[in-house]
C-alpha cells in the first residue's frame, strides 16, 4: 500500500490589529473600519503655503511704500540749494528794514576776493535834507579827527556824528579790517558795526571819508571801485 503525501499546511496568517483602537484588521486592510485610522497608508502633509505668501506680501508692501515716497518727492516743490561761499568771501546778510521799506543795495558788484559789507539792520528815519539831498546838519564834511594810537594810526569816526561815507569792505576780523583800511588811504578807518544802528551787528567795517549826501558819497565810491558803495552812518 502506497503512502499519499500530505500537503503542507498553509502558512499561518498573522493577525493584524489597529494600533489606535486594537480592532482586528484583514491582511490587505489599510484603514481601520472601527476608528478610521490609517494603518498602512501615509497621509502626505499639506504644503506650507503660508510662509511664501507672507514673504510675497511683505515684498509687495515695501515696493508700494517706495512708490508712494517717490511720488511724494516728485510732486513736491523743489527747494533751492544755497551755493557754498568761497573761502575768501563773507556772505551778505539780507537786510529787512524795520519800517517795511526796501534797504539800499550797492549797484556795483564786488570784485573777486572782496569781502561783502553787511547791510543795515533797519532804515533809520531820515534827517531833514535840502532839495539836492544833502544833510541839513552843520558841516558834515568837516575833516575827520586826526588818527591816534587807539585806532592804530587810522581815521576815527566822530562821536555822535551822522553822515554819509564810503564803505570799502567789512569782515569779522578787526586786524584784517585795519589792514584793508591802511591800504585804502589816509581818510580810511574802521567802524565796529555794533556801535551804529544803520549797520548790521557783528562786523568791522572799513570806511573812507564823510560826505554831505548820498550822491556825493556814491560818486566817491564809484571812483574807488572794488565794490565800494555809499552808506549812511548813524550812531546808536
Amino acid at each position: 500500500m502506497t503512502d499519499v503525501a500530505t500537503p503542507p499546511a498553509p502558512p499561518a496568517v498573522e493577525t493584524r490589529h489597529c494600533p489606535r483602537c486594537g480592532a482586528e484588521l484583514a491582511p490587505d486592510q489599510e484603514w481601520c473600519l472601527n476608528c478610521g485610522h490609517a494603518v498602512a497608508t501615509r497621509i502626505a502633509p499639506t504644503p506650507r503655503w503660508r510662509l511664501p505668501i507672507a514673504i510675497v506680501g511683505t515684498v509687495l508692501a515695501l515696493l508700494l511704500a517706495a512708490l508712494v515716497l517717490s511720488l511724494v518727492e516728485l510732486g513736491g516743490d523743489p527747494q533751492p540749494v544755497a551755493e557754498q561761499p568761497s573761502p575768501g568771501a563773507t556772505a551778505i546778510p539780507s537786510a529787512v528794514p524795520d519800517d517795511g521799506g526796501t534797504a539800499a543795495v550797492p549797484t556795483t558788484a564786488p570784485e573777486a576776493g572782496a569781502t561783502p559789507t553787511p547791510e543795515a539792520e533797519g532804515t533809520p528815519a531820515p534827517d531833514a535834507t535840502s532839495p539836492d539831498g544833502t544833510e541839513s546838519e552843520a558841516d558834515p564834511t568837516a575833516p575827520l579827527p586826526a588818527p591816534d594810537a587807539t585806532t592804530g594810526g587810522l581815521a576815527s569816526w566822530p562821536d555822535g556824528k551822522t553822515a554819509w561815507t564810503v564803505v570799502i569792505a567789512s569782515t569779522g576780523s578787526r586786524s584784517e579790517a585795519q589792514k584793508k583800511a591802511r591800504a585804502a588811504g589816509a581818510d580810511a578807518g574802521v567802524l565796529h558795526s555794533d556801535d551804529f544802528s544803520s549797520l548790521r551787528k557783528g562786523y568791522w567795517v572799513v570806511f573812507a571819508g564823510r560826505y554831505p549826501g548820498q550822491k556825493a558819497a556814491q560818486t566817491a565810491a564809484d571812483g574807488k571801485g572794488g565794490g565800494a558803495y555809499a552808506r549812511r552812518v548813524v550812531p546808536r
